[in-house]
């Protein structure tokens, strides 16, 4: 634990060297540093700190889409889901884009879900259209009629 600590300790230095001092990383957590890192688009020292410091997998993905949608880098979000399979689905992604409000950029996610959470998450997104043909190319009918009702909620 105390080595591991003072390993981090270096590594901080290092990262605050290489940034000239302009980045403080001094005192921050394994987790906080790669978000850090990520945030300041030194995205090869985050990987490098997920393999040194054995981050798993799934905590990474989450770091690294908070980090990305808070710099709204959807592109680099889009990049990423895309690098490999996501060990924590696409659910993850949808919800917190729409919880951040940026739901025109959760859309294309839905898509990637798993097909009996699609129509909700398309409710979520205000894709009342996408969320009906989901219902029924599933043949959802009960959901269908939901997503009638809600959606007509809405729009009065």
């Amino acid at each position: 634990m105390v080595d591991e600590s003072a390993r981090l300790l270096t590594t901080q230095q290092q990262l605050e060297a290489e940034a000239d001092g302009k980045i403080t990383f001094f005192g921050l957590s394994v987790n906080e540093t790669i978000r850090t890192c990520i945030i300041n688009g030194m995205m090869k020292r985050a990987d490098k700190l997920k393999s040194d410091f054995k981050v798993p997998d799934k905590r990474f993905w989450y770091i690294k889409l908070f980090a990305l949608t808070e710099i709204r880098d959807f592109e680099g979000l889009d990049a990423f889901s895309k690098s490999k399979r996501s060990p924590i689905g696409y659910e993850p992604f949808v919800r917190h884009l729409v919880e951040k409000k940026h739901v025109k950029e959760a859309i294309p996610y839905v898509a990637r879900c798993d097909p009996p959470k699609r129509a909700d998450l398309y409710v979520e997104c205000d894709e009342w259209r996408l969320a009906g043909k989901e219902c029924k190319e599933r043949g959802d009918k009960a959901k269908l009629q939901y997503v009638s009702t809600v959606s007509i909620a809405e729009l009065v």
